[in-house]
């Protein structure tokens, strides 16, 4: 009977729990495993847009501190022949973050053809100056098929010394 005690009270205290916690371990290792992939995924993912990040403030940082873009956007239409072209051009300043503003530079072209259009916008992502397109609509010509009209909005952050020089002086 002693015997039968003790195989019980071994089974009962050592043994069923060690499977139960076997079982449990069976089914939330699977789990974690994927959870673990979806974190690595996530870290980089993370580290990407983090390097993007470092890029765009190093580009920032070594653009001139005077840098404008609406006279820019001036040159780089002369540059490219399509001052002709040009309905309507008119800049916008918004504070993006504490510390920082953009500039936004609206572009109406009437009747320009899609490879001048192209080699514009090209022009305007592959420039040294930190700019980008922030939104383009295109529309054909009304008096001809193979012309286009569009309106072109580009962007360009910057330091804003106003708002830094505010922060700092809060502290």
């Amino acid at each position: 009977m002693l015997a039968v005690g003790a195989v019980w009270s071994l089974y009962g205290f050592v043994i069923h729990p060690m499977r139960d916690r076997i079982d449990t371990l069976r089914r939330i290792i699977p789990e974690k495993r994927s959870e673990l992939r979806e974190v690595r995924g996530l870290s980089d993912t993370y580290l990407t847009l983090r390097q993007d990040v470092e890029a765009t403030q190093a580009r920032l940082a070594a653009q001139d501190s005077d840098f404008q873009l609406l006279p820019f956007l001036e040159s780089l239409i002369e540059r490219h022949q399509l001052t002709p072209y040009v309905a309507t051009m008119k800049r916008d300043t918004l504070t993006a973050q504490p510390g920082y503003a953009e500039t936004v530079v609206e572009i109406g072209l009437e009747g320009i053809s899609l490879g001048q259009l192209v080699r514009f916008l090209e022009a305007v992502e592959t420039s040294e100056v930190l700019a980008q397109v922030a939104t383009l609509h295109i529309h054909k010509s009304i008096e001809s098929s193979a012309q286009l009209n569009s309106t072109i909005q580009i962007s360009s952050p910057q330091v804003s010394h106003n708002a830094v020089a505010a922060d700092v002086a809060s502290y």
